[in-house]
């Protein structure tokens, strides 16, 4: 078997590893396509720290090429794998694929029958990787009690916030996009969110305007390429209003809390959505998301070196990394 093995900080390595051996609980999947992310990022450039030797990897797919003969997952079939699972071992409950557990950046995993979820056929390789975010959406609208017709402010314009919003509109509620990215707020245009507004100093005014004079029923700060500050949004929203901060595991985030004590706001942290994977993929499979202006890119798996070097200088120099999916295709 072949892997991507980080030996110590901006050191990959492409190395053989021992064939995976099939267990009673267990499928074996061939990987065929991995997302690069900014953790995996952060975890080549030594910014989240890890035992080493380690192989990196949050999201991917693949096709499963072992199963026993009991099992409701079949040979050949294309699967989603989880990047988080639960381990009962661990400190937080939770094994975190390329980041507290070895990733997806190989040729082949064993993975528990309940970590891999069957794709339709409808749902294309590269919409199966806005899964995450249409789960994270999910479970925002879960934690938050979100009913229809409530005002969401949601800061931070980039691709999750983006899924985010559209998802807000189909359970029927108003999304209100904050951002100061010309871009990111066109690409929302497009993708039918309504409201899109500058985070300036008219944001108070235009929230006031689209609610017809109130404030909103709750908001959500999306850490994912979002470097505002985030407690704008506590005299933003309604006494006892919900406001949910969402990010990556292990990003750090500092909030003031002043005006969110003062209007008996109750604060949510979201940073995994597991338990929504499923309903994502439905909502995929019913075209409940226009990812259409999303900018994907594909490379071969030998470039994976490369662009781990060029995103982490980005990181490094502090700029955010490019509002794109890249897709690295396995091929060993």
């Amino acid at each position: 078997m072949k892997v991507w093995q980080l030996a110590y900080p901006h050191n990959l390595q492409h190395v053989s590893a021992p064939d995976l051996k099939l267990t009673s609980d267990k499928v074996k999947v061939k990987i065929t396509k991995a997302l690069l992310t900014e953790s995996d990022v952060a975890v080549y450039s030594g910014a989240i720290k890890v035992k080493s030797p380690f192989v990196l990897g949050r999201f991917a797919i693949g096709q499963v090429t072992e199963a026993n003969e009991d099992s409701f997952i079949k040979k050949g079939e294309r699967v989603y794998l989880a990047g988080v699972t639960e381990d009962e071992c661990a400190e937080t409950g939770l094994k975190i694929a390329g980041e507290t557990v070895d990733g997806f950046y190989r040729d082949f995993v064993l993975a528990g029958v309940d970590d891999v979820y069957p794709l339709p056929a409808s749902v294309s390789d590269e919409a199966a990787f806005l899964i995450d975010a249409i789960a994270l959406a999910e479970r925002v609208v879960d934690e938050m009690q979100i009913t229809v017709g409530q005002h969401i402010l949601v800061l931070g314009g980039g691709l999750y916030a983006n899924v985010l919003c559209q998802i807000l509109i189909y359970h029927r509620a108003v999304p209100i996009l904050a951002d100061n990215n010309a871009e990111r707020l066109a690409r929302a245009k497009k993708c039918g969110i309504y409201y899109t507004f500058p985070n300036d100093e008219t944001l108070r005014s235009n929230v006031l305007s689209a609610t017809g004079g109130k404030f909103a029923d709750g908001a959500v700060y999306l850490t994912y390429s979002n470097r505002s500050e985030p407690s704008i949004m506590f005299p933003l929203v309604k006494r006892d209003a919900f406001v949910a901060f969402c990010a990556p595991t292990g990003k750090s985030l500092h909030v003031n809390l002043e005006h969110a004590l003062k209007n008996n706001v109750t604060v949510k942290g979201i940073t995994e959505s597991r338990e929504f994977v499923s309903t994502a993929i439905n909502l995929l499979a019913q075209k409940a998301v226009n990812y259409s202006e999303f900018p994907f890119s594909s490379y071969k798996e030998e470039n994976l070196p490369e662009l781990m070097d060029k995103y982490a200088a980005l990181l490094g120099s502090g700029s955010n990394l490019p509002e794109q999916f890249d897709i690295l295709k396995f091929i060993f």
